[in-house]
């Protein structure tokens, strides 16, 4: 019985020895394209607050804005308060951290990342500290559902 009637695998060029390089280029430009596009210096969408109110924009998401964030808070759903260099404690080292940014760069805009059951009153804290503290513009980035309301219930 002929298994292999035209002998094709005697036809073929041996594989390359050394194509390791190509693969370590590959995962450069995947870590570079992952840095770049993870970064706070690309524009991430949020919604502006007046400083009297968190109110959705006219228009629904067509009304929101794209801001070029140059501090960010993350706000956690069991009330913790993260900046980059770390875990906040209390609201002093909160405004503290505000002001040293500030301090630092007059014009800084500042990013406020909340997860969804982050209580409503909260964030308002932290918003009215930034602004007290200087920063004239707070964005609010709302990651998964909506924020809740002071009794517990989902704010509107």
């Amino acid at each position: 019985m002929i298994t292999r009637p035209l002998d094709l695998a005697s036809q073929l060029r041996p594989p390359p020895r050394r194509t390791d390089w190509l693969h370590m280029i590959n995962v450069v430009l995947i870590a570079f394209f992952f840095i770049l596009f993870g970064s706070r210096f690309v524009l991430s969408p949020a919604l502006m607050t007046d400083g009297e109110s968190l109110r959705l924009p006219p228009g629904g998401a067509s009304g929101a804005s794209l801001v070029a964030a140059s501090e960010v808070v993350s706000i956690k759903t069991n009330g913790q308060i993260f900046t980059d260099s770390g875990l906040v404690v209390s609201q002093e080292q909160l405004r503290v951290w505000f002001a040293d940014k500030i301090a630092r760069n007059p014009a800084s805009a500042l990013l406020i990342r909340a997860d969804g059951g982050v209580p409503l009153d909260l964030v308002t804290q932290v918003t009215d500290a930034a602004r007290r503290e200087g920063f004239a513009q707070v964005s609010l980035a709302i990651e998964s559902g909506r924020l809740a309301t002071p009794s517990g219930g989902a704010g509107e």
